[in-house]
């Protein structure tokens, strides 16, 4: 048996035990939903489909499993329906030819009604990160008669000015600041020296995710490398995500629709995110009408295992807030 028919079978006998001991902890169940465009769209859901249903949306790159188990398992516990899943192009969702099939920010959008209409739910609370974030707000806009309410974590009402700064265009031409030149530098780095081979690509991610979290504490960093090297072991095409950046690129800006948002909203934003500065949580603070702002102390882009208790306790009151 060859090297790479070795490592195929390992990586697959992984997967599926893992997949296997979240169903028999009575954890996750998976469903493969079949999208519109005849895309397949993997996901999981834990707790009683009778309940409230609360649909988490990752940002971009990132496959559902960076909702961490914990911050699943406690929203579920307080007797809620949880699905999350993997964006089209990560893990073991559909991988996207983009030269044939572009996509936006409104077909990912699709794709999480897509998902809803698969579990026959009408109306759901809606939980974004960073992209994710820009998904939840374009659910507000065009379909508020399926949002109960929103949860933005980490995001901003206008991704121009981080899409313009990763590009190396600094034009001032934005009423919001452009990322920290911590996490830019590290932009440019890997435009100059980009990952080699398997193992600079997992540092790399790794990197990556120590400076989106902003002086993350080594036991939250050792979460994050497990799930790192979980997410690469189930990823049909290691770079397929990085469509997500052309789909953002290939989408209007929506800063002037957010008004049209009704649904009650709760912005959780760190005080240290590198990748939108707290002034991107004040803004849409101030353009969505009926939403509250809270800032997170010492939290950067990404929440961390510490963080979770926490923040689903924000997001379970900002639920019952609604009934």
């Amino acid at each position: 048996m060859d090297y790479y028919t070795r490592t195929f079978r390992i990586t697959a006998s992984y997967v599926k035990l893992w997949q296997n001991l979240n169903e028999v902890k009575g954890m996750f169940k998976k469903k493969y939903i079949s999208t519109k465009n005849k895309f397949t769209i993997y996901t999981e859901s834990i707790g009683s489909q009778k309940n409230p249903p609360i649909i988490l949306i990752m940002g971009a790159l990132n496959q559902g499993l960076f909702w961490y188990d914990s911050f699943c398992r406690s929203l579920s516990e307080n007797n809620y329906f949880v699905i999350r899943f993997d964006h089209r192009d990560t893990g073991l969702s559909s991988v996207i030819n983009y030269k044939e099939s572009p996509y936006n920010l409104n077909d990912l959008t699709e794709d999480v009604v897509d998902v809803m209409n698969a579990y026959n739910i009408n109306k759901a609370n809606f939980v974004g990160l960073s992209m994710g974030g820009y998904i939840a707000q374009l659910l507000g806009i065009n379909y508020p008669e399926k949002v109960n309410s929103l949860i933005l974590i980490s995001t901003t009402s206008d991704h121009r000015p981080y899409m313009d700064a990763t590009m190396g265009i600094y034009n001032n031409k934005y009423d919001l600041p452009y990322p920290e030149k911590s996490f830019l530098n590290f932009i440019e780095k890997s435009k100059v020296h980009p990952p080699q081979n398997e193992l600079e690509m997992e540092n790399y991610q790794i990197e990556g995710w120590k400076i989106t979290c902003n002086n993350i504490s080594d036991e939250d960093l050792s979460e994050l490398v497990k799930l790192v090297k979980l997410a690469n072991l189930r990823s049909k095409d290691k770079y397929s995500a990085y469509n997500h950046g052309l789909a953002v690129l290939n989408s209007k800006e929506r800063t002037h629709l957010l008004n049209s948002v009704k649904a009650p909203t709760l912005i959780l934003h760190g005080e240290n995110d590198p990748c939108f500065p707290l002034e991107h949580g004040k803004m849409l603070n101030k353009l969505i009408k009926n939403s509250n702002l809270e800032i997170i102390k010492n939290m950067g882009h990404m929440f961390s295992v510490n963080d979770a208790r926490y923040l689903s306790n924000k997001i379970i009151s900002c639920i019952q807030k609604c009934v």
